[in-house]
């Protein structure tokens, strides 16, 4: 019996002894090694690509990793288009493409493009730009239609853009906004577009930004470019480059407004001084000029003196609002002006330059909507100097400076200048600093502002002419320069506008 307890004993210590080495041990999980950033390389396709006479109904693609399908509505697309898109599966190494086969058409070439949607499934590098053709009948189609995608109040390539075909003998304008393409592109990084494998027919064209996905326009949030006449698809070697320009369907404006109605400058928006009245009914209002730095000039000589309210303005009596300014030190009264409205009061007055100003609003000057008088104040402010501004001359040649067209000078958001040119010389002064921006558009309908297209009506947006590059204006400088518009290169433009052409000289003077 002894013996028994002894070999027992003897292995619990075992046991308990073993148990303590585990818990003492150090577990270090296994490294990952280096990052495999190679793409998915495809081993095998079933059936091959390019095939005739076949309705495919599945292709199969063996490659050499684990793969996964990323965004298919974004990279997907098929020519032409089926009533039901095919379906694509990832299962381990392999990819599964199906198509309904009732929804093929005879004496077809189809083709299948999925960008960048298969991916390595742990580091998700992408194996790009996959395409399959196949052909339901004896022969490939072999025309092409090419483009570019332009955004018409930037200038710039609009990418991300959806290109869509309808045939042309069965297209009626409704069908933009009811019924699905037949052909599909999407624009790339440049704008450009190209269409491959198409029969050879008459097509009509349209750029859309499709933010629903579904290849139909939505003219209530969507922009959209488009040609007015019908196109031809043809030989590579043959196809010219087409040129959209997109636009909103609703009317916009090229920036936005200013806070007043006639100042083209915005006021900003950070108010100092704040001013609280005591009582119950505490009311506060804010003077945008009230500087911490009263003897620094900080004032815009541009910009009227905002007093910003912080409830309803039922009245005001401007007599008992005063403004001073110091000359050759004796204070004198401002002829100021004063406009409001609800919210605020803007006073007005040529400012000069480098001047200290006084705003005195005395007992009474202004009653709120609840009966609350608004407490009194006295602010002090300092102009700036010329100086701190930059003068600005624009030359414009013929046929701009003409009553159809009208010119803005764009600094931000911020409108400089938005005038119809009647003059060959602009001439703009008190400029802040920074880069700016002069673009003309063609004011066809000489409503002074810029109108974009209807593809309903057919209608193309008026045209932008950008200068050719941003100006950028400097302090104290005085800044000359004629206006160039450069059409976009290696574009063959549709629209007839005679006024693209132009020679002019960039000069900026720095004296």
């Amino acid at each position: 019996m002894k013996a028994f307890f002894k070999e027992r004993i003897k292995a619990v210590f075992v046991v308990l002894v073993l148990m303590q080495l585990m818990s003492c041990a150090n577990i270090v999980p296994p490294t990952g090694g280096d990052t495999d950033t190679t793409p998915p390389k495809l081993l095998s396709m079933s059936p091959e690509d390019s095939v005739l006479n076949q309705r495919v109904k599945k292709i199969v693609l063996h490659f050499n990793k684990f793969v996964e399908v990323r965004d298919l509505d974004k990279h997907l697309t098929l020519s032409p288009l089926l009533a039901f898109p095919p379906t694509v599966t990832a299962i381990g190494k392999r990819v599964e493409i199906k198509l309904t086969d009732s929804l093929l058409k005879d004496n077809t070439t189809y083709k299948i493009a999925l960008g960048n949607a298969i991916t390595d499934n742990r580091e998700r590098t992408p194996y790009s730009n996959f395409t399959y053709t196949f052909s339901t009948g004896s022969y490939f189609d072999s025309m092409e239609v090419k483009g570019q995608v332009r955004d018409m109040l930037s200038g710039q390539p609009d990418t991300g853009m959806s290109v869509v075909l309808y045939h042309a003998e069965t297209f009626n304008d409704s069908m933009i906004l009811s019924k699905k393409p037949v052909y599909l592109a999407r624009t790339d990084g440049r704008g450009s577009f190209r269409f491959t494998g198409l029969p050879q027919s008459n097509f009509r064209i349209f750029a859309i930004a499709d933010a629903d996905n579904n290849t139909i326009y939505d003219m209530t949030k969507e922009h959209i470019g488009f040609l007015d006449s019908t196109i031809v698809s043809k030989q590579a070697s043959d196809s010219g480059t087409l040129l959209l320009y997109t636009s909103l369907a609703e009317k916009r404006t090229l920036v936005k407004d200013s806070l007043l109605n006639d100042s083209l400058r915005r006021v900003s928006e950070q108010f100092v001084g704040r001013v609280t009245s005591k009582g119950k009914n505490a009311l506060a209002y804010s003077v945008v000029a009230d500087t911490i730095s009263k003897d620094k000039g900080t004032f815009e000589l541009t910009q009227p003196l905002q007093i910003k309210l912080n409830a309803v303005l039922k009245t005001l009596d401007s007599a008992k609002v005063f403004l001073s300014y110091l000359s050759s030190g004796v204070e004198a009264e401002a002829s100021r002006s004063i406009t409001h409205d609800t919210s605020s009061l803007y006073i007005r007055d040529a400012w000069l330059p480098e001047t200290r100003y006084t705003l005195r609003l005395v007992k009474g000057w202004a009653i709120d909507s609840s009966g609350n008088e608004l407490p009194p104040g006295r602010y002090q402010f300092v102009t700036k100097s010329l100086d701190d501004y930059a003068k600005f001359q624009i030359r414009v040649g013929k046929p701009y400076s003409d009553s159809q067209h009208v010119m803005l000078v764009i600094q931000d958001k911020d409108t400089l200048y938005h005038q119809t040119l009647k003059d060959s010389i602009v001439t703009l002064q008190l400029l802040k600093p920074g880069k700016c921006k002069i673009i003309v558009f063609h004011d066809l309908n000489g409503n002074g502002t810029w109108d974009p297209g209807n593809v309903l009506v057919k209608r193309q947006p008026e045209f932008v002419f950008q200068h050719e590059s941003e100006v950028i204006l400097k302090a104290g400088w005085e800044h000359e320069v004629d206006f160039k518009y450069v059409p976009a290169a290696s574009a063959h433009e549709t629209r007839a506008h005679s006024e693209r052409e132009k020679n002019g000289k960039f000069k900026m003077s720095e004296e």
